[in-house]
C-alpha cells in the first residue's frame, strides 16, 4: 500500500496523494536527481498484472511523451518497478500543474461565468488540437482531466486512455473507453473514438459550466450513456448569452459528420464568437453540402433570389386582355370582362345601344308587310273565284277532260304557292301524266 515518504523506484520521493482514479492514484512527489516537484500517476497494483492495461499505460507514456504545448501537462518519465519486495507496479511522471481542477471548480462555485467558460473551452480545444494534428485521441476529456492554473492557463492531463487513432484497439472486447457522463455517442455505441469525440465531450464540459450541471442526470451509468445516444440536451438556462448557448447547442449533436472536426475548429468557432463574429459552420456540414451537390449552409440567401424574378412577368398578361376586349364582338358573353375595370364600360355601350333598336324598327315593318301581302293574296283569290263561277260559258262538246259518267271530276288545282306542294302527283314538264318527286331531291338549282 503506497503512502506518503515512500521513495518509487530509487528516485521519486511520494509526498501527498492528489486523486485517486479508476486506473490508479496520483501522487505528488519529488524527484530527487533533478530537484523539482512532479506528479507520479501510479497503476493500481491489481492492473500492473494484465498486459492489456499495461500495454494501454505504456502507449500513455510513449504518445503524450511526444506532445509539447502549453495546454498539455508535460510526461517527464516511465517506469516499472518492483514495490514492497513482490509488487509490480508501473508509474509514470508528469509535470506537476499549480492549479485546480475545473471538477474542483464546478464543486466549489456551482455555475461559472460565460466569460470564463468560454475561454477554457478555447484553451482546451487549442490544445486537443496539438493531440489531434499528432493521431491521437484524448478518449476521456471531463473537468476531472481539464487544469486551471491561478493565471487562468488551462492544461489537460491524463492521457491515460490516449491512443494513435491509427493504433490497434487496446481496450478489453466489447469494453466502452470514457466517463458516461461525458462519453461521445459514437464512443458508448462502441465506436472508434475520433477527434470529433473530443469535442463532444468537451462542449459537454462546457454546458456544466453555463448550467451548474450535466446535461443528463442518473445514477446509471448506463442510463446516461443511452441519454447521450439518444436524447437531446435540456436547454441552457435563459440568462446564458446567445453566443454561449449557440457554440454550445452546435457541438451537443449525436451525428459526429456535423460537429466541429477537431479541437482546432472548435476553439476557432468559440474564438468567433468571443469577438462578436457569427457562429462558423462546422466544416462537416459543409463538405456534406458539397458531397450532396447542395450549396453551402451560407448560401441559401443566394438561391432564393430568382425566386422574385416571376413577379415582373406576372403583370405582362394584362396588356393582352385589354386588347382582347375591343376585337371581340359585343355580345353578352363579353359581359364578364366588364367587372375588370372601367376601361371596359366605354366598349360595351356602344355595340349594345343601337343594336336592339335597329332589330326593333326593321322587325315591324317585316310583319305588317308580311300582313298586307297576305290580305292581299287572299284578295286576288278571292275575286278570281267570282269571276270564274258567274261568266264561265257552258261546254258543247267532249273533250279529254269531260267528265265520264260514274266518275268524279277532278279536283281544281290548288292556287299556285311558294310553298313546297304536299302532294307529288302532277304532271311533267312534257304534259304527260307522271310522277314528280319531292322538288328537294329534283332541285341540283336548275328547278324552273
Amino acid at each position: 500500500m503506497l503512502s506518503s515518504g515512500q521513495l518509487l523506484a530509487d528516485r521519486y520521493k511520494l509526498t501527498s496523494r492528489i486523486a485517486v482514479g479508476g486506473m490508479g492514484e496520483v501522487w505528488q512527489a519529488s524527484d530527487t536527481r533533478l530537484d523539482r516537484t512532479v506528479a507520479v500517476k501510479i497503476l493500481k497494483a491489481e492492473l500492473s498484472g494484465d498486459a492489456e492495461f499495461l500495454h494501454r499505460f505504456r502507449t500513455e507514456a510513449r504518445m503524450t511523451a511526444s506532445l509539447n504545448h502549453p495546454g498539455i501537462a508535460a510526461v517527464h518519465d516511465y517506469g516499472e518497478t518492483i514495490f514492497d519486495g513482490d509488487l509490480s507496479i508501473a508509474y509514470l511522471v508528469m509535470e506537476l500543474v499549480d492549479g485546480d481542477p475545473l471538477a474542483g471548480l464546478l464543486a466549489k462555485h456551482g455555475r461559472l461565468s460565460a466569460e470564463f467558460t468560454l475561454d477554457m473551452l478555447e484553451q482546451a480545444g487549442n490544445a486537443l488540437q496539438a493531440a489531434h494534428e499528432q493521431g491521437l485521441v484524448h478518449r476521456d476529456v471531463k473537468p476531472g482531466n481539464i487544469l486551471v492554473t491561478s493565471a487562468g492557463q488551462v492544461k489537460i492531463t491524463d492521457f491515460g486512455v490516449a491512443k494513435a487513432a491509427d493504433a490497434a484497439p487496446v481496450t478489453r472486447s466489447g469494453m466502452v473507453m470514457g466517463t458516461a457522463h461525458y462519453i461521445a455517442p459514437e464512443q458508448a455505441l462502441g465506436h472508434p473514438a475520433e477527434p470529433a469525440s473530443d469535442v463532444y465531450s468537451l462542449a459537454v464540459c462546457g454546458y456544466e459550466c453555463l448550467a451548474g450541471h450535466r446535461p443528463f442526470l442518473s445514477e446509471n451509468a448506463v442510463t446516461v450513456a443511452m441519454m447521450h445516444i439518444r436524447d437531446i440536451a435540456p436547454p441552457l438556462p435563459p440568462d446564458v448569452p446567445p453566443a454561449a448557448r449557440a457554440v454550445i447547442e452546435a457541438t451537443l449533436v449525436k451525428d459526429p459528420r456535423q460537429r466541429y472536426n477537431n479541437g482546432g475548429e472548435f476553439a476557432a468557432a468559440v474564438a468567433a464568437v468571443r469577438a462578436g463574429l457569427p457562429l462558423p459552420t462546422p466544416s462537416g456540414l459543409v463538405n456534406a453540402a458539397y458531397a450532396t451537390g447542395q450549396q453551402p449552409v451560407q448560401q441559401p440567401p443566394q438561391q432564393q433570389q430568382p425566386v422574385q424574378q416571376p413577379q415582373q412577368p406576372i403583370s405582362q398578361p394584362v396588356p393582352p386582355q385589354q386588347q382582347h376586349m375591343p376585337v371581340g364582338p359585343p355580345s353578352p358573353a363579353v359581359n364578364p370582362m366588364v367587372a375588370i375595370g372601367p376601361p371596359s364600360r366605354p366598349v360595351m355601350r356602344p355595340a349594345m345601344v343601337p343594336v336592339p333598336r335597329k332589330k326593333t324598327q326593321w322587325g315591324w315593318w317585316a310583319l305588317l308587310a308580311a300582313i298586307l301581302l297576305v290580305v292581299l293574296v287572299a284578295g286576288i283569290v278571292l275575286v278570281a273565284k267570282m269571276i270564274g263561277s258567274s261568266g264561265s260559258p257552258p261546254h258543247t262538246g267532249q273533250t279529254s277532260s269531260q267528265v265520264v259518267p260514274g266518275r268524279q271530276p277532278p279536283a281544281e288545282a290548288p292556287p299556285a304557292s311558294s310553298a313546297y306542294p304536299a302532294d307529288t302527283s302532277g304532271t311533267t314538264d312534257d304534259g304527260q301524266q307522271g310522277i314528280m318527286t319531292a322538288p328537294w331531291t329534283e332541285w341540283n338549282g336548275t328547278q324552273r
